[in-house]
C-alpha cells in the first residue's frame, strides 16, 4: 500500500482514482503523518488468510483496535456452520 498526502491526493484525485481502479493499487491518505483514510479497489471476493496476513503485518493496532478486531474474528467463527465431511 502506498501512502500518499491528502493535499496531493486532493490535487490528483482523478490520477489516484484511476490507478485503484485500473492498476489495482491501493493508498493509505495521510494528514501531516497521520493516517487519516485507505483507498483500496473494492474487493469481489474474500480475502484468504494469507492476505489478511500480510496486510496486518505492517499495521500498529491500538489496544483497542486489537480487542475489536479480536471479537470481530470470534463472532464471524461463531456465526461458520461447523464443516460437513464431504465422504460420509
Amino acid at each position: 500500500m502506498k501512502t500518499l498526502e491528502a493535499s496531493k491526493a486532493a490535487a490528483n484525485f482523478s490520477r489516484v482514482l484511476n490507478a485503484v481502479h485500473s492498476l489495482h493499487e491501493s493508498f493509505e491518505i495521510v494528514r501531516k503523518g497521520v493516517p487519516c483514510a485507505h483507498l483500496v479497489p473494492p474487493v469481489e471476493r474474500g480475502s484468504t488468510t494469507h492476505e489478511l496476513a500480510d496486510d496486518l503485518a505492517g499495521v500498529e493496532l491500538s489496544a483497542e483496535d486489537r480487542r475489536s478486531f479480536s471479537a470481530a474474528i470470534q463472532k464471524g467463527r461463531k456465526a461458520l456452520r461447523p464443516l460437513k465431511n464431504p465422504w460420509g
